[in-house]
């Protein structure tokens, strides 16, 4: 393994540019039997010393000398020398005017990630990730830097999946895109692409707001967890520009027509490809297009290859749409049972309570709902399906004792805990807001207005007790002492 490593470099590094490396390890020698501070360990701690301290201020040509020492004798005396390696490599590249000199420091840039990975393993997705967007960042005018760096992106989502920081999935399909349009890859790769990426966005959204969320609830965050949802921030505003470049790129590709005639022709020579038609169902049910035949087709065929919990949902969402509610339970419960991931497993249970309240099964519908948001904190979607089963069965739980004003006021009083739930949904989630909006303004309108409320249980009750086939004791909307 350790001489397959060793090749791959030197082929890598070949002599492609006249300029000297700065970094001028002779690979054909190397190994990985450096002790931790090289060969004198009082040269190693001086220089580390030295560049740090360098670093630190900025002052990063004062700080490579010590820096190369490092890196040439003592590879493996602390991660920051690849780290701060990396900083200072591309704070180079930005500043140097000859173009001989900044390939040169682009390869050594390159060469940081591959050392890197050669002496402190463990990591290798997210470097690579580095490794091959700083490639497309740095040379996406070249043809074959472009491939280079579409192929190192690739390895790198293989390792990290869900795991893949939004920088590399943004580069990953920007190389992609480059790609096709360059005919060096089709249409169709580009959206099946498209559809593996946007399902790793989903999740890792998903995973942050649920982080997000657990470090602010009812309390007052520490500095480091303060840290934490900063960067948290800021790697879902980065997956948000990610998403919104694709649709951008593939909008006009990616509708159900446009689908429907990119895989009905496919369908017989992929049947039996199980990758191909998860992606294709994922895009399908993404865009909303699982009405359509080639979909039942891909999902029947799918989970006929491979029951597993994906397949099974896929056959669920199948199932729903055929209102065929009691295949869907069969399916959306084999796939909550199956499923160990918590987030995938919430977004299943979801599904199932959405067929619980088609089939009026509300007590088992607003269950399955809380159980799926338990599973994934910060998560509206759930609070908005409470919120309807409320809203539907508002006048059902009414009463009739012939005083048609209190009859009218318990009638309408569901309305204020659809309300409540609507409103909770899109405080605890931004992606809920237009939806809980529309709802809020169409819910408060049937709701009970003041007057009646003040003759029936009166402006001075701060709460009611809503007792029917759920118990909810809700705000009083008009309370005032």
């Amino acid at each position: 393994m350790k001489l397959k490593i060793f090749f791959l470099i030197a082929v890598v590094y070949s002599p492609v540019f006249t300029q000297e490396s700065l970094i001028n390890i002779d690979f054909k020698n190397l190994n990985n039997d450096f002790g931790k501070y090289g060969n004198d360990t009082v040269k190693c701690e001086e220089n580390l010393s030295i560049y740090t301290e360098f670093y630190k201020q900025k002052s990063f040509d004062s700080a490579l000398e010590s820096w190369l020492y490092l890196i040439r004798n003592a590879p493996k005396r602390t991660k920051n020398i690849y780290t701060h390696g990396a900083t200072m490599f591309k704070h180079f590249i930005k500043n140097e005017k000859d173009s001989l000199k900044r390939e040169s420091l682009i390869s050594d840039l390159i060469m940081v990630y591959d050392l890197r990975n050669l002496f402190y393993p463990g990591q290798e997705g997210l470097v690579l990730g580095y490794k091959g967007s700083d490639i497309y960042k740095f040379r996406k005018s070249d043809v074959t830097s472009v491939q280079e760096a579409f192929e190192t992106l690739k390895e790198s989502f293989v390792i990290d999946s869900e795991n893949s920081t939004a920088r590399a999935l943004n580069y990953y399909f920007a190389s992609a895109a480059k790609l096709t349009s360059l005919k060096i890859m089709t249409k169709e790769d580009l959206i099946d692409l498209f559809s593996e990426v946007s399902s790793v966005i989903d999740y890792k959204e998903a995973d942050l707001k649920q982080q997000n969320f657990s470090l602010t609830d009812n309390r007052t965050p520490t500095n480091k967890e303060k840290k934490q949802i900063k960067r948290n921030s800021s790697e879902l505003k980065t997956l948000g520009d990610v998403r919104a470049n694709m649709e951008k790129t593939l909008a006009p590709h990616v509708t159900c027509e446009k689908l429907d005639a990119l895989y009905e022709p496919s369908f017989e020579k992929n049947k039996n490809d199980f990758d191909w038609l998860q992606r294709a169902a994922q895009l399908l049910r993404k865009n909303d297009c699982v009405d359509t035949d080639i979909y039942f087709m891909i999902a029947a065929q799918q989970y006929e290859l491979n029951p597993t919990p994906k397949s099974a949902f896929n056959m669920g969402v199948r199932s729903l749409r055929k209102e065929n509610f009691n295949k869907a339970l069969e399916y959306f419960i084999q796939a909550v049972d199956g499923e160990n991931d918590s987030i995938k497993k919430s977004d299943y249970l979801f599904y199932l309570a959405k067929t619980y309240y088609s089939m009026g099964q509300n007590i088992k519908s607003k269950k399955t709902a809380l159980e799926a948001v338990s599973l994934r904190a910060g998560w509206g979607a759930p609070f908005i399906l409470i919120g309807d089963l409320y809203a539907q069965t508002s006048r059902k739980c009414g009463e009739n004792t012939g005083d048609l004003q209190y009859d009218e006021f318990t009638k309408r009083v569901g309305y204020w805990a659809a309300i409540e739930k609507y409103k909770y949904a899109k405080r605890i989630d931004g992606s809920s807001v237009d939806e809980a909006n529309k709802k809020i303004k169409i819910y408060t309108e049937q709701m009970p207005d003041k007057t009646s409320t003040f003759q029936v249980i009166g402006l001075d009750s701060k709460t009611h007790t809503i007792d029917c086939w759920y118990k909810e004791t809700v705000q009083n909307p008009y309370f005032s002492n």
